[in-house]
């Protein structure tokens, strides 16, 4: 199954988004001071709540310790009122704690993913979602506790019961492999689908491949096509090239070469290498366009480089046709685009790209 990876936010504290309000005066008195930008008084005020047992004080003087706030942070003093909170039933505390366990990015901060796991399944049980998912993930991950897939799908659910975007994807990934629950396309289907709903660019596109392919639900191309425009909308690369290839063989709609150019151009630019192969093809036959081999040859070197193993074959045909100053021409225009576009992320870094 496709590794799948953790998507966790770094935890930031912004003081004005975490005061609670509740009846103790000191409390009260330093939630005052916080939102005038007296943070020294906040933290005194909150300190003298926070000894004498409130759950809330001592939350947010955690987070006022980490903020910044009143200088460096304060990482073993926030950490131990965190803890206190977390140990009371404070959701919130949990999570922050855990947050800071799991990452230990932190110069103060040494990276545990056992304590991490505990401090989220803690908040979990109290019914977080985005604890409930982490718990998933990292069950899911074999990190900080052993691996599970079945136990993980079942925090899944229990997240995307509640919303959880990626927790319903995640679920969706489990049920269409395979693993930890009975392989069930329509099912991965339904879950894929109330992610997508809810804007999570992958299960967007999963929607769209599915209804593409027939798989795990009927096959429609004028949906799918729908499906892969909101996820190209969200910067899927893959999402472009289906559109290109869908215009390209008029499928969901009229056939239409220059908006297959397009979209593959699109895709293209973010190093699909399918995307730059049948640039080529269209240059090196002239559709929408007049023939180009130069183009062609160009886009057949880069998709080769990237991987494509057609590519390599159909750049060969191209380059028997050029003289070789027409080749060494084409090279570098290959060279030039590969130049351009080298800082966009992608996944293979030759310095040039007929090096493969």
């Amino acid at each position: 199954m496709k590794q799948i990876f953790l998507f966790f936010l770094k935890v930031i504290l912004v003081i004005s988004n975490i005061f609670v309000a509740v009846h103790a005066d000191s409390f009260s008195e330093g939630m005052d001071a916080a939102q005038k930008g007296d943070y020294q008084a906040a933290q005194q005020n909150w300190l003298a709540a926070a000894k004498q047992g409130n759950i809330e004080a001592q939350y947010n003087l955690g987070a006022l310790l980490l903020s910044g706030k009143l200088g460096q942070p304060d990482y073993d003093s926030a950490m131990s009122w965190l803890d206190i909170a977390a140990q009371k039933g404070h959701d919130e505390a949990a999570y922050a704690l855990g947050m800071l366990y799991y990452t230990g990015n932190e110069p103060d901060v040494k990276r545990d993913q056992k304590k991490a796991f505990e401090l989220f399944k803690k908040s979990a049980e109290r019914g977080s979602a985005v604890a409930q998912f982490n718990v998933g993930a990292m069950l899911m991950n074999g990190q900080g506790v052993e691996k599970d897939l079945k136990a993980a799908a079942d925090w899944f659910e229990k997240a995307g019961e509640q919303g959880h975007s990626q927790a319903q994807f995640n679920l969706g990934l489990l049920y269409l492999s395979g693993s930890g629950v009975k392989q069930d396309t329509k099912r991965a289907y339904s879950w894929f689908k109330r992610s997508a709903e809810s804007g999570y660019p992958n299960a967007q596109y999963r929607v769209a491949k599915m209804l593409f392919d027939g798989d795990g639900a009927a096959l429609d191309h004028v949906q799918a096509k729908s499906w892969f425009l909101k996820a190209q909308e969200n910067n899927s690369v893959e999402a472009a090239f289906m559109l290109g290839f869908m215009s390209y063989l008029g499928l969901g709609g009229s056939q239409d070469n220059l908006m297959a150019r397009h979209w593959f151009d699109v895709a293209a630019k973010g190093w699909d290498r399918n995307a730059q192969f049948y640039l080529g093809l269209m240059n090196q036959r002239g559709d929408g366009e007049q023939k180009n081999l130069l183009e062609a040859y160009k886009w057949f070197d880069l998709a080769a480089s990237s991987g494509h193993e057609d590519a390599h074959y159909y750049r060969s045909a191209v380059a028997a046709a050029l003289s070789a100053e027409q080749r060494q021409q084409a090279s570098q225009l290959a060279q030039q685009w590969f130049d351009e576009n080298h800082d966009t992320p992608h996944k293979h870094y030759n310095k040039v790209p007929h090096q493969h």
